[in-house]
């Protein structure tokens, strides 16, 4: 945990305990941030400070609380996306807390900060619409690849159970069926085209094996790919003997 520092193990531990520091709360909350449900993380947080006896020791309370607001901040914020603004905030959070001398104040401080740190999480914060699209457009440039929910996710910095809840409320439909979606349409251009084999057609639009192929595209289009395949040829051949 980040909150040791350069104190011993065994001194740390002792440091926590006498102040009632819990971490299994701790693990929870960052648990809960890595799911992005903004208000577990925030709950269990608060009832840490909330638990802490910040009299007892002097500034290692409030040290601590700035400890946890420093490790939120980093995953709010990774230091990777813009590290200039990461550094000037983790400044300004240090400096904050250095100067606190009361430590009811460096508690209700550690609940604002933290508010503001979260806030920035929220939906509303996110775009929601937006954090969809931009996950659309990612499944357009990449539906030739092994796409996945996870990896997706990954791409754009939001936990697989977030960007899972979001996709469906906006487009009524998983991200998953999305992307079968995406690649039967593209299928059936190339079928269209008729100068492909089936099997090649699988291959282009990201299927790694026929099996799956086959199996999403009766499911969309109610038909085999060699039966949508044959009906493409007859409207074909019809057109050309007119």
């Amino acid at each position: 945990m980040g909150a040791t520092g350069p104190v011993g193990t065994a001194e740390a531990d002792g440091l926590f305990q006498r102040i009632g520091f819990d971490p299994d709360l701790e693990t929870l909350a960052y648990r809960k941030l890595s799911e992005l449900d903004i208000e577990g993380c925030r709950a269990a947080l608060a009832d840490l400070a909330a638990r802490l006896d910040l009299n007892r020791e002097g500034r290692a309370g409030a040290a601590l609380l700035l400890d946890i607001l420093l490790e939120v901040s980093r995953r709010v914020h990774p230091p990777r996306c813009a590290a200039a603004d990461y550094l000037a905030r983790r400044e300004a959070l240090v400096a904050q807390f250095c100067a606190y001398d009361d430590p009811e104040a460096a508690r209700r401080a550690f609940l604002l900060t933290l508010g503001g740190l979260l806030g920035a999480l929220r939906p509303q914060a996110l775009g929601v619409r937006a954090l969809v699209e931009r996950a659309q457009a990612y499944i357009e440039d990449h539906y030739q690849d092994r796409l996945s929910l996870s990896r997706v996710s990954r791409e754009l910095h939001v936990s697989p159970n977030y960007l899972s809840r979001l996709f469906r409320r906006v487009t009524g439909t998983t991200l998953t069926a999305y992307i079968h979606k995406l690649r039967i349409e593209h299928a059936r251009l190339l079928l269209a085209a008729g100068d492909r084999t089936i099997s090649e057609v699988a291959y282009l639009v990201g299927y790694q094996t026929y099996r799956d192929f086959h199996r999403n595209f009766v499911r969309h289009e109610r038909a085999s790919p060699k039966q949508v395949q044959r009906r493409f040829l007859a409207r074909a051949v019809g057109l050309s003997g007119r």
